[in-house]
């Protein structure tokens, strides 16, 4: 969420052209005032605005939205604005993108007193950074004294907790990471495809064998074949994704997370992540059925490896079917393979703040009115992103929402996970001091991933230096 997956920092996707104008059209309901008391008198000011939607005064106020995204995705806020400036003649929101540098610019502007005052930030940066510093405001204090708003609609999921009674921010633009194929690559080959439900995930041994049918050689053989030619290799059985949401599916599998249970040392250096980062490693070096880092410098992306037949699997970002769906690309999507128990998926999703300026009751308008039902439509859509309230996750508005350009499994692979609690909770935002530790592992990790060290010897490099930067949990 430039593209900054690898420093485990997510930002939202740009998608392809494939929002059609007519999807554009946002159905969000306009956020009236609240009721006033039974038996009491309106006064004048309140008349005036219910009848002409203005302050009795004709006074309007100017707030700004700032995000990082281009493309269809900064269309369709601009789309919001234009729809709540419509219905809210007393508020007028500007949507302030900021493309790069996002975080330094931000930083910036609230050094120099110029304090944006609703934006789109990540938690491990600066949302809980500047909700320490008094900088973001707790939305718990918005709900709370707000009637019209239906506190029941959040998810506890993306309930973006400082403490326990301290909100920061709330997610949108939910993504689950998950598992792509391509069917004719296992028609072609004779595999069975990957099931959809994540209660019939494959385990990990099933996993690992079918990417080994899935292999094959300039010669025609797979990678079960004793003749198999592991530096000629014309298709893998599978992509990875080597960055913090691509490890947790399978670090959550075994029962476990990013840190310990007590949030006193890092969850890599416990077995089950130790187990988890060298199973990976071994789809590389030991299987050969995932591309080396040298081999992966010259793979096609997603959408070309997938309608070329590059590669059988991949496990990415829920994002991606944006560019797939765009690109007309045949797949299909499934159920991630689990080391332990159960099978998971983690989601990532970036946080909507509202910044303490003397405009932050005009922010919290904008706010509910981003959140309502709808008003990012165009988004689920395209398949770039999941909601993130209970209203849209019915059934009755995923059956809008999903269309016969989605790959057939969606719902089930897909959208389902964050119902039942497949999909578990971003690990930024419940991780204190995350970037830090996360810019410690992950050049270690490196060496895991070119061959020259096992998941043991590259996490002890560092695990001391890692566990020294280790605060606890937010939100407890």
């Amino acid at each position: 969420m430039g593209d900054r997956k690898g420093e485990g920092i997510m930002k939202f996707k740009k998608i392809g052209s494939m929002l059609l104008a007519g999807a554009m059209a946002l159905s969000v309901a306009a956020c009236g005032s609240a009721p006033a008391a039974d038996g009491a008198k309106k006064d004048t000011e309140a008349v005036s605005k219910e009848a002409t939607g203005k302050k009795a005064d004709g006074a309007v106020t100017e707030i700004r939205f700032t995000n990082w995204d281009g493309g269809d995705t900064l269309a369709v806020y601009e789309q919001v604005a234009e729809e709540f400036n419509a219905t809210h003649s007393d508020i007028h929101v500007t949507v302030m993108n900021i493309p790069d540098e996002y975080d330094t610019k931000i930083t910036s502007m609230v050094a120099g007193n110029d304090i944006p005052e609703i934006c789109i930030m990540n938690a491990d940066t600066l949302m809980y950074k500047f909700a320490e510093e008094g900088i973001v405001v707790n939305l718990n204090d918005f709900i709370k004294n707000d009637p019209e708003f239906d506190e029941s609609n959040l998810m506890d999921a993306f309930k973006m907790n400082l403490t326990e009674d301290y909100m920061a921010g709330y997610g949108i633009g939910s993504e689950n990471i998950c598992m792509f194929y391509n069917p004719s690559v296992f028609q072609k080959y004779g595999v069975e495809e990957p099931p959809a439900s994540y209660a019939d995930a494959w385990d990990w041994d099933t996993f690992v064998n079918k990417c080994r049918q899935l292999t094959i050689d300039k010669n025609g053989n797979n990678a079960l074949s004793p003749d198999f030619d592991p530096e000629n290799i014309e298709v893998y059985g599978i992509n990875i994704s080597k960055w913090w949401a691509g490890y947790m599916p399978f670090i959550f599998s075994q029962g476990g997370n990013y840190l310990t249970e007590d949030g006193s040392s890092v969850g890599y250096a416990e077995d089950y992540g130790i187990t988890t980062l060298q199973n990976l490693a071994d789809l590389i070096w030991k299987y050969h059925v995932a591309p080396t880092p040298t081999t992966s410098e010259t793979m096609p992306g997603l959408s070309e490896a997938m309608a070329t037949g590059k590669v059988a699997m991949a496990f990415d970002g829920q994002w991606s079917n944006a560019t797939l769906m765009a690109d007309e690309v045949e797949y299909n999507v499934a159920a991630m393979p689990k080391m332990g128990d159960t099978a998971k998926t983690v989601m990532t999703y970036g946080g909507i703040s509202i910044m303490n300026t003397d405009k932050k009751d005009a922010a919290w308008e904008f706010m509910k009115f981003l959140l309502s039902k709808g008003a990012c439509e165009p988004l689920y859509k395209s398949g770039l992103w999941l909601p993130t309230t209970k209203a849209e996750f019915s059934d009755e508005y995923m059956d809008t929402i999903i269309t016969e350009q989605h790959p057939a499994n969606y719902y089930e692979s897909i959208v389902k996970p964050q119902i039942d609690g497949t999909a578990e909770t971003a690990v930024v935002v419940t991780v204190k001091n995350f970037a830090k530790i996360n810019d410690i592992l992950n050049p270690a990790l490196d060496d895991l991933w070119s061959g020259e060290k096992t998941a043991q010897e590259a996490v002890d490099s560092v695990k001391e230096k890692a566990n020294a930067e280790v605060m606890g949990w937010y939100g407890k």
